[in-house]
């Protein structure tokens, strides 16, 4: 079992492995965020938690915590779950852009420095 980033993407094969290095590449562009492996998977933190990816069986998920909050930004955006979280579930290798999950990951930063830890209670 992986117990870092670089462990989980290089146990990735195939179009998954190079999604992976894409999300992880977009959202360290936005800056300001610390990578750590929690929960079994790539979690991105600025001010509490931010961002996340996961390969699945036939899909990877890109996820934010205040995803559901930029619904607006890109309408692939699903929500589910607690925490105002919202995903993306990408199929192919090049499924969202570098630029659009940067700007996506700066969007989760700025919401956390202006609301607070998405995972404390208000």
């Amino acid at each position: 079992m992986a117990k870092t980033v670089d462990e989980y993407i290089a146990a990735l094969s195939g179009w998954q492995a190079q999604a992976a290095a894409e999300l992880r590449r977009g959202i360290l562009a936005a800056g300001g965020v610390t990578e750590a492996f929690k929960w079994g998977h790539p979690v991105y933190e600025a001010g509490g938690p931010v961002a996340l990816f996961k390969a699945h069986k036939t899909h990877v998920t890109f996820g934010l915590w205040r995803g559901a909050e930029m619904t607006e930004l890109d309408a692939r955006l699903e929500p589910s779950g607690s925490f105002r979280m919202a995903s993306i579930k990408l199929q192919e290798a090049g499924g969202i852009g570098g630029d659009q999950v940067t700007r996506l990951v700066a969007a989760g930063i700025a919401l956390n420095r202006e609301k607070g830890d998405p995972t404390k209670a208000a």
